[in-house]
């Protein structure tokens, strides 16, 4: 049949003029004739396609978040008329909705949809009632969630001096407006992070006190959020001095049936200090000995290390001299 079409339109093309009335008049009719055939066909059932269609999700329980993009498409096969076929195939047709408000949970507790428990629902947004669907990919979807959950975290100030850091220092600790903030994030997200920082604040030139906005640095986590953008912090800073001074070198761990002398009986010791703590430095606040124990069973030993213990929390930094020293034993 077919072919006898094709053979009838070549000696059609071959005998007659395009120009020719006759032959428009039959092209016309030849071409409504495919056309209502076409037409026909299409609005018969029984046609089947795989389609892709795009997805929204609705009802999300509250307070939870997906930690993992869900799936954004389903591929429906679908059995219809050509016509709502090609409708939903060639044009853009709104997306389905998945409706998560009944979720189910398996014993490792993973949440899951399967596409069983919503073929009727996702039937029942289709266009027409003469399309059915017959099999639904993935027919199972699993979903990463978690719950948004609140926590205060410690606020950990980042410093930059750029200036001279041996005649300058910080004096006491930095006060913030704000020690700590409050983080909204996911369970899992949260059990990561044990603090938030503050991005870099460089102080160009020391100041007897500052007081500088510093913005806070976002964790780049999915669903996390802070109350706060950014702290003040107020800042004290001071020159710093140097000072020497003469202290006593102190015998310890010795028995009573010895008497320990030792030479130099005491040392020089120079330290650095903020300016302002340098009034307060006294020398009965320094502890420098020389412990027995390292000659208690090597009497041949010619001389005991000295060691410092505790120096005042004010002290930046401290050497003395010299650093061991000799000892003569006597009796009482």
């Amino acid at each position: 049949m077919k072919q006898a079409w094709l053979l009838r339109l070549k000696k059609l093309f071959k005998r007659q003029s395009w120009t020719n009335t006759k032959t428009k008049v039959r092209l016309s009719f030849l071409g409504l004739s495919l056309l209502l055939w076409f037409l026909i066909k299409l609005s018969k059932p029984g046609y089947v396609e795989i389609i892709n269609f795009s997805i929204d999700y609705s009802e999300l329980p509250p307070g939870m978040v997906f930690t993992k993009e869900p799936p954004k498409a389903l591929k429906l096969k679908l059995k219809g008329t050509g016509f709502d076929l090609i409708k939903y195939a060639w044009f853009s047709f709104r997306d389905l909705d998945i409706d998560l408000s009944s979720l189910q949970t398996d014993r490792k507790g993973r949440t899951y949809w399967t596409s069983a428990s919503a073929a009727d629902y996702l039937e029942a947004q289709l266009s027409d009632e003469t399309t059915g669907i017959l099999d639904i990919s993935p027919d199972t979807v699993f979903f990463n969630m978690s719950r948004l959950v609140t926590k205060k975290l410690p606020v950990a100030l980042n410093l930059n001096f750029k200036f001279d850091t041996t005649a300058y220092v910080l004096y006491g600790q930095p006060v913030l407006s704000k020690d700590s903030v409050v983080v909204e994030a996911p369970a899992d997200v949260l059990a990561k992070l044990s603090r938030i920082e503050t991005n870099v604040l460089g102080i160009e030139e020391p100041a007897d006190s500052l007081e500088k906005r510093v913005a806070l640095k976002v964790p780049q986590f999915p669903h996390l959020r802070l109350n706060d953008k950014a702290i003040q912090v107020q800042l004290k800073f001071s020159a710093l001095t140097e000072g020497v001074m003469q202290i006593p070198v102190q015998a310890i761990n010795v028995p009573d049936t010895v008497i320990m002398e030792l030479f130099p009986s005491q040392v020089n010791l120079r330290f650095r200090c903020a300016l302002q703590d340098f009034k307060d430095i006294r020398p009965e606040e320094f502890l420098i000995y020389a412990d027995f124990l390292q000659i208690k069973d090597r009497k041949e030993r010619r001389f005991l290390y000295l060691s410092l213990e505790n120096p005042p929390s004010q002290i930046r930094s401290v050497q003395f001299q010299p650093k061991r020293v000799e000892y003569l034993l006597k009796k009482p």
